[in-house]
């Protein structure tokens, strides 16, 4: 009869054990996922500008033709990205050589973010 106590007795604390291990794992986990979640908007605001630029430089590729004035600025947004406005300024550095800034502006938790881009624009 002794002997059946202790078995009984064993389980619940290997249970009481367990539960206390698994709430310190939940615990650990609410407290990581605010940071995975910012960490993820942050590189998904990365790729998005990334992707950005790249559409936008295309685009600008379009000016390398002389016959095709250059404007002085550009702004818009990309429909594929209405939370992304960008700004682009084209500088003559020297004949048929243009400099192009690239600036992507958005919002993320009601901040406002941007990214710088450069590059150079030869005439042919």
């Amino acid at each position: 009869m002794c002997n059946r106590r202790l078995k009984i007795g064993f389980t619940l604390i290997s249970i009481l054990i367990g539960l206390f291990i698994l709430a310190g794992g939940i615990i650990t986990l609410i407290r990581v996922y605010p940071i995975i979640m910012n960490l993820s908007e942050r590189s998904k605001s990365s790729v998005n500008v990334s992707f950005i630029a790249d559409k936008i430089f295309m685009l600008i590729e379009a000016y390398e033709n002389k016959e095709i004035e250059i404007p002085e600025f550009l702004e818009g947004t990309i429909p594929d990205f209405p939370d992304y406005k960008y700004k682009v300024n084209f500088t003559e550095e020297k004949a048929d050589l243009y400099k192009v800034e690239l600036e992507i502006f958005w919002k993320r938790d009601g901040k406002d973010e941007k990214r710088y881009f450069v590059s150079m624009l030869r005439r042919r």
